[in-house]
């Protein structure tokens, strides 16, 4: 799925590939990296310095497939370490999310495939007072990602997100809707530069423009981006809304 949007920062395991497909890609193609990252640790600022949300580090494998996502405060203690599992075609059959720093089990996700229905299904297992989830990832026949399907632990319907593509491949609309009804709440529009980056994000709430962003990137030696500079625009104004880091190592 050529221009996924990779800044999302919501606890959840990511889906990458296709769904009949022998191998998936791996998660670096996905986040539109280049050359043989080994990590990457994104942190988001106020244009005053103040860190806002979690900052994590992605680890890879070498074949560029997650295996630890660390999620840390704001003093940069690990807060929350998810842990991913594969089986020999690099599908992801797990995922177990632990909180630190004593490793307290919160919940263990399971993946299955379903190559008729081009479907994975996510079944979340929550461990203590935490809730059981399930989510399908349906794809079409080529394995692009056309939708996702939330439900809660009595297997009711609590959203629903469809995703748009435009010629080239590139994601182009999220339309998001709730409840078993699939009541429309509202969609995102995307708009992708030449390298493949986020150029452009619009929100609708219904039909009414909520907000809108434009991103600005720098880049390392290996054409990936290690700063972004977030404006919040409007029909009048636009000011630098967050500045977004990311420290890339590589494989030698």
């Amino acid at each position: 799925m050529k221009g996924k949007f990779v800044i999302l920062f919501a606890l959840i395991s990511t889906m990458v590939g296709t769904a009949g497909a022998q191998k998936f890609k791996p998660d670096t193609e996905e986040d539109n990296l280049k050359g043989p990252v080994k990590s990457m640790l994104t942190t988001i600022r106020t244009p005053q310095g103040r860190i806002v949300g979690q900052p994590v580090r992605n680890n890879f494998n070498e074949r560029g497939y997650y295996i630890q996502n660390t999620y840390y405060d704001t003093l940069g203690n690990p807060v929350i370490i998810v842990a991913y599992t594969y089986d020999k075609n690099d599908h992801l059959v797990k995922d177990l999310r632990t909180h630190e720093p004593y490793s307290e089990l919160l919940s263990q996700t399971t993946y299955s495939y379903d190559k008729k229905a081009n479907t994975i299904v996510a079944d979340m297992l929550g461990i203590a007072d935490s809730l059981s989830s399930k989510t399908v990832y349906a794809f079409d026949k080529k394995g692009v990602l056309q939708s996702t399907t939330s439900y809660d632990e009595q297997g009711k319907e609590t959203s629903a997100i469809e995703y748009v593509y435009d010629d080239k491949g590139y994601l182009k609309f999220t339309i998001f809707k709730e409840g078993e009804n699939e009541i429309y709440k509202g969609s995102d529009k995307y708009r992708w530069d030449t390298d493949g980056n986020l150029a452009e994000k619009c929100s609708y709430y219904l039909t009414t423009l909520r907000q809108a962003f434009l991103y600005t990137y720098y880049y390392d030696e290996h054409g990936n981006w290690t700063q972004a500079y977030l404006y919040h625009v409007n029909p009048t104004e636009g000011y630098l809304y967050q500045v977004i880091t990311r420290q890339i190592t590589y494989f030698e």
